[in-house]
């Protein structure tokens, strides 16, 4: 009876390892971007951090003093906000926020790997002058949503970018 039970699920498992499926984790660097550098042009936002800490999780170091290094430089990182629906009395019921920014990624020998490109994400969020308490929250979640999302847009680029024959 306990074999019974157990079958259909044995025989998922089968059948989704024999697709290729696999659980999304950190895809390894090459070798020319083991030693990497990030330069993000506002030194107050955690995208450096986060993506500092992304970078060493697929296997990439900072460099040690002058060592050389491929450089990921972030410029025009900027959040902005503005009403996306107003309501009958003339009240934004509905704020979209966009997050972008331009990268380029050099390799240590000083070539371009990635030419300046820029990336966009954008959501939006219920507003309620009824909930101020609960609104700025909500702004937080989606702005720390969109700094990770952001962090996983860069290394999907660098990975697209580098397997590219």
């Amino acid at each position: 009876m306990s074999m019974a039970r157990h079958l259909p699920w044995l025989a998922f498992l089968v059948l989704l390892a024999g697709c290729g499926f696999k659980l999304r984790g950190e895809q390894p660097l090459p070798a020319e971007l083991s030693i990497l550098r990030v330069q993000v042009a506002d030194t107050f936002s955690p995208l450096q951090h986060n993506l500092e800490q992304a970078l060493a999780r697929s296997g990439a170091r900072a460099p040690v003093g002058d060592e050389k290094s491929a450089v990921l430089r972030i410029d025009k990182n900027r959040m902005t906000r503005w009403p996306l629906t107003v309501g009958s009395a003339g009240r934004v019921q509905e704020y979209s926020m966009r997050y972008e920014l331009s990268l380029v990624l050099t390799s240590a020998s000083g070539d371009i790997v990635i030419p300046k490109q820029s990336l966009q994400l954008e959501r939006s969020y219920q507003f309620s002058s009824l909930r101020a308490q609960g609104t700025p929250g909500e702004e937080e979640v989606v702005r720390e949503e969109l700094e990770r999302d952001m962090v996983q847009a860069i290394l999907r680029r660098i990975h697209a970018t580098l397997a590219r024959p």
